[in-house]
């Protein structure tokens, strides 16, 4: 497997259920992010792509979606230099119109700084929709499957999509990039994602075979 994505899914859950506010939910989210960088890197998974803040969830109280935004630049300007001595290369996928521009500016100084890592690609996706990007480059001229290629398909196809939480949907994650991603689902919520559970989903991965249509 080269390329892992997954749904990072029950960081408020994992809160409730601990006695604690969703903002804890959402720190141990990050700490989460770190050991799934580690695993990858372990394995030699050369891609990651975590689904982190789809284009719904401003919908969330402001309050929530302030302290996601508050917690972002805090962890952006503590743990860039984390990144960079990994050797793991950071992009942010998503729209970048509605990140509140101080965000954004440190997001963008941590691509910058982490450019030239090798050892993992990590792609977190923030305000990222799949409807919302297809529909972008359309909107920007892209009309056939290749255009549309290469507007959208920034990473190798997922391998595997590992969506925790226990719900069983993709909610519009990678839809143009998806079409034969082999497809799982936990109950564990993402803040509780270790190694074992990884290795587990990798190990179904392997079981599987993909024809891709032949």
């Amino acid at each position: 497997m080269r390329h892992l994505a997954i749904i990072c899914d029950g960081n408020r859950r994992w809160a409730k259920a601990n006695g604690l506010p969703p903002e804890a939910g959402h720190a141990q989210g990050l700490v989460t992010i770190e050991r799934c960088c580690g695993w990858a890197i372990e394995r030699r998974v050369y891609t990651l792509t975590l689904y982190v803040f789809s284009t719904e969830n401003w919908r969330r109280s402001v309050r929530e979606v302030d302290n996601l935004m508050t917690m972002a630049r805090d962890y952006c300007r503590n743990r860039k230099d984390w990144y960079v001595s990994q050797s793991i290369r950071v992009c942010f996928r998503g729209r970048r119109d509605r990140v509140p521009v101080d965000l954004m500016e440190i997001m963008e100084d941590v691509e910058e700084a982490t450019a030239e890592g090798t050892a993992l690609a990590l792609n977190i996706c923030v305000d990222y929709g799949g409807r919302d990007e297809i529909a972008r480059a359309v909107e920007a001229g892209a009309r056939t499957a290749e255009e549309l290629d290469a507007a959208l398909m920034w990473a190798p196809e997922p391998d595997m999509i590992l969506r925790t939480g226990g719900q069983k949907r993709l909610s519009g994650f990678l839809l143009w990039q998806c079409a034969y991603s082999e497809l799982i689902f936990t109950d564990t919520l993402f803040p509780a994602l270790e190694a074992g559970e990884l290795d587990r989903a990798a190990a179904e991965f392997e079981r599987r075979t993909r024809n891709y249509g032949r």
